[in-house]
């Protein structure tokens, strides 16, 4: 897969290099490939893109700036046609109103932390992949609604999902999202060669399962689901099917 093309623009070295340093990490640990740059001028990158025909999938654009500024960048690309995704990245709260004009998916505040700028290149990439291949994320991506807004979830990070009351409780690997909708209608949507019951309560992310045993369903580091008698022992037999499929690939490629 081509690699996500990342431009950070910002006067201050401490923070664009702080900044850069963040999504490299985030980029690390997730198994992305980045492909960096970063500039200290946004005079600079509206040439190298509108210009040099530079092809950024992300812009991390600096509000505050001398000459031109991160949202006249913006408004300027916009205007020639430029289709990235831009986020800005300010101290003052204010900028987030202004942030729609551009179409501009959020900011990160100065100075910026790890978990923001986390969420905002996960809420990117979410919209990058819908671009490149609508039905592969269509299977991937799934909107939700919750108290406050609606959210666009990556499934490939669910491990499970739980039923508590009227409202289903979204397990990822380093969340939790309260989605108000049912188990049952939420399942509907989902991709059904990688979701299933476990138990009348809970849906599994099957790639996830590290482990099923006889009343409970493991998905490591002390994380456990029940799972009834009606789907254990097809869960078991599918999950020894995959292990015993890995166990003869890593056999080929010895």
């Amino acid at each position: 897969m081509e690699a996500i093309r990342i431009g950070i623009c910002d006067d201050e070295d401490f923070f664009r290099e702080e900044l850069e340093k963040l999504v490299s990490v985030y980029g690390n640990d997730a198994e992305h490939d980045f492909d960096i740059h970063t500039y200290s001028k946004a005079e600079d990158v509206a040439i190298d893109i509108l210009e040099k025909n530079e092809n950024y999938h992300i812009l991390f654009l600096d509000v505050e700036m001398d000459g031109m500024n991160g949202m006249e960048a913006a408004q300027k690309l916009r205007k020639e046609g430029y289709k990235g995704v831009i986020c800005f990245v300010t101290s003052k709260d204010r900028y987030a109103f202004d942030a729609f004009g551009v179409e501009a998916i959020g900011y990160v505040k100065k100075p910026a932390k790890y978990q923001d700028v986390k969420r905002m290149v996960q809420k990117a990439l979410i919209q990058i992949y819908y671009q490149r291949d609508e039905e592969e994320a269509k299977k991937r991506y799934l909107e939700v609604t919750t108290q406050s807004e609606k959210t666009m979830l990556d499934l490939y990070q669910v491990l499970y999902v739980e039923k508590r009351r009227n409202q289903c409780v979204i397990h990822l690997e380093d969340a939790e999202v309260i989605c108000y909708e049912s188990l049952k209608k939420l399942y509907e949507r989902l991709d059904k060669t990688k979701f299933t019951f476990a138990h009348q309560g809970f849906i599994v992310n099957f790639d996830k399962i590290k482990e099923v045993k006889k009343d409970t369903v493991c998905f490591g580091a002390d994380r456990e689901i029940p799972v009834s008698r009606r789907y254990q022992s097809e869960l078991r037999e599918r999950h020894m099917d995959k292990i015993r499929r890995l166990h003869r690939d890593r056999s080929k490629n010895q």
